[in-house]
């Protein structure tokens, strides 16, 4: 879907008066008191109620009727990076090591660990009574050959950059393994708590060929049972589940027999779902039924903002008018992200204003400072830089029209933001061209330096994932490709690199804080809104929890009556 032109979409002034945006301003409580929280769990009553819950004795057996907002490419978590499909491949995948808090990390198919004096070895001392979901043992060369494949041009794998400056493997023993990095790398133990890096069976990655992306052999609580169609995705119980870590209430196999994973892509859809009852987990619930559900006995909400980036638009500053400073930086003027907020999600997710959400813990709060809404200072920006406002609406310099395409996964919020966006920015003179496709042709475009604006958001634990995925000049065309931007400043990568291999948090912290602001004074990224998770539960699930990352451990979660 295109949208283009100044008779194609209402102005920023009527889009606010249609969508109600000033009587909802007088009247949201979301904006006093948001449904939304940092910390990970279920909100306010909804978290009284399940942890009742939890005090009860697990029903065994029964299937759980999950609604996904996103059918998943790949399932194969050492290669595809899509956040809705990581929701899945959580149930699948079995880390070295578990983060169940921030910094925080305990043994999962690693039983110890020990990280060398210079920070360039880590030595995994690995359980010897796992076995993947093919029977054969987890062992240290089915580690090695895990980040061995990873490492492979051939595998092109998009979570390669989760092993930071990864040099090698070495098996010293059967259930002892060595990584070897060139440089230190302080987010490593982060990066190994996620699905990313979890070890998988070598004799089926050989077996399975390209199949292994739809159907990957781990060692997590469930297994792929079948796919029948691509709007339906079944998990089962691994029987021989037996190593869950300790802050799991379940430490054996999982209580529900399968899980059955619908993908619906329309948020209203997802919606129905949960209120008819047809869905026992809705994932991603509409912004604007957050506060209903949680005010709503029927239903349980979890809700959390996440760590990592925000939802925003990454500018690109290779091609046409972007690539000037003061065309970024007058787009970040002109728009109101607040109203963006209020408007499209009735407060629900909260504005964003800089490369980090709020949730993470390096956020630096000055970012809310830099670019507050001011539509003459932009129209100001603009015309100092030569671009002249024309007869029909769209300003010029050169002959050459003020066109900005932006590129955006079609329907839902994003869509919905490169409109709000659009409105804005055409009543300051843009042709502002919302492309608006699938997300695999997205990412099409974004390989090809097909573009202007590119949507993007990740989320991510530790900060330098983020960052370093987004800002790094290696990430422009190797790598993740996540630089959409193209921003190749050797500044900014001297202070990635730099906290990357500082030890010291509150040091990484500072550096954090410097980068940040260097991204926000080069208008890189023209930030959104930060995506909570929002999980809407049936009366009847027990035991849900979430990790850091809003991902369930469905493991845990068993069916009671209605």
């Amino acid at each position: 879907m295109t949208t283009r032109g100044i008779d194609s979409i209402m102005s920023r002034r009527r889009f606010l008066q249609g969508t109600g945006a000033l009587a909802l301003a007088a009247t949201s409580p979301l904006l006093e008191n948001s449904a939304v929280h940092a910390e990970p769990g279920v909100t306010n009553g909804a978290r009284q109620r399940l942890t009742m819950q939890e005090e009860e004795t697990p029903v065994q057996g029964g299937n759980l009727y999950f609604i996904s907002r996103q059918v998943p490419s790949s399932l194969d978590a050492n290669v595809w990076t899509a956040t809705a499909a990581a929701v899945i491949m959580r149930q699948l995948y079995d880390p070295l090591v578990w983060q169940p808090e921030g910094g925080q990390f305990v043994p999962g198919l690693a039983e110890s660990w020990e990280i060398s004096a210079d920070g360039l070895s880590y030595t995994f001392t690995l359980r010897q009574d796992v076995t993947f979901h093919d029977g054969t043992p987890l062992n240290a060369e089915s580690v090695k050959a895990t980040y061995d494949r990873m490492i492979d041009p051939a595998t092109k794998s998009l979570q390669i950059a989760r092993l930071g400056p990864y040099d090698r493997s070495e098996v010293v023993s059967e259930f002892v393994v060595r990584i070897y990095l060139t440089e230190p790398f302080a987010p490593l133990l982060s990066s190994m708590s996620e699905v990313a890096l979890a070890p998988i069976s070598p004799a089926a990655v050989e077996a399975l060929g390209d199949g292994f992306a739809r159907t990957p052999v781990s060692t997590g609580p469930f297994k792929v049972k079948e796919w029948p169609d691509e709007t339906t995705l079944i998990f089962e119980r691994n029987p021989d589940y037996a190593w869950a870590p300790e802050f799991f209430t379940n430490p054996g196999p999982a209580h529900l027999d399968t899980i059955t994973y619908r993908f619906i892509e329309e948020e209203s859809t997802r919606m129905v779902s949960l209120e008819t009852g047809e869905a026992d987990i809705v994932e991603q619930l509409p912004a604007m039924e957050i506060q209903t559900v949680q005010e709503n006995e029927k239903f349980q909400l979890s809700s959390s903002v996440l760590p990592g980036m925000p939802e925003l638009c990454s500018i690109n500053v290779s091609n046409g008018p972007t690539q000037e400073l003061a065309v970024r930086q007058a787009m970040l003027f002109g728009v109101d992200r607040e109203a963006l907020a209020l408007v499209l999600f009735q407060g629900g997710f909260p504005a964003a204003h800089g490369p980090l959400t709020s949730a993470s813990w390096a956020y630096w709060e000055g970012v809310e400072d830099m670019y507050p809404f001011d539509p003459d200072k932009a129209a100001d920006l603009l015309d100092k830089a030569g671009w002249v406002m024309g007869g029909d609406g769209v300003r010029e310099k050169e002959g050459q029209k003020l066109t900005v395409r932006a590129v955006t996964s079609a329907g839902g919020e994003t869509q919905r933001v490169a409109e709000f966006v659009q409105a804005s920015l055409m009543e300051l003179g843009f042709d502002y061209v919302v492309e608006a496709m699938a997300y695999e042709a997205t990412a099409t475009r974004f390989a090809e330096n097909d573009y202007e604006v590119g949507r993007f958001g990740l989320v991510s634990i530790d900060p330098h994932d983020s960052l370093f995925a987004a800002f790094h000049s290696s990430q422009i065309e190797g790598g993740s490709q996540f630089n959409r931007s193209r921003i190749d400043d050797s500044e900014m990568d001297e202070l990635i690199e730099r906290a990357a291999v500082e030890g010291d948090t509150e040091k990484r912290g500072e550096i954090y804080r410097e980068l940040q602001q260097r991204i926000m004074e080069q208008a890189l990224i023209l930030p959104a809104f930060e995506r909570p998770t929002a999980y809407g539960l049936q009366p009847r699930v027990h035991g849900f929890a979430d990790d850091l990352l809003g991902r369930p451990y469905l493991s845990n979660t068993w069916l009671g009556d209605d």
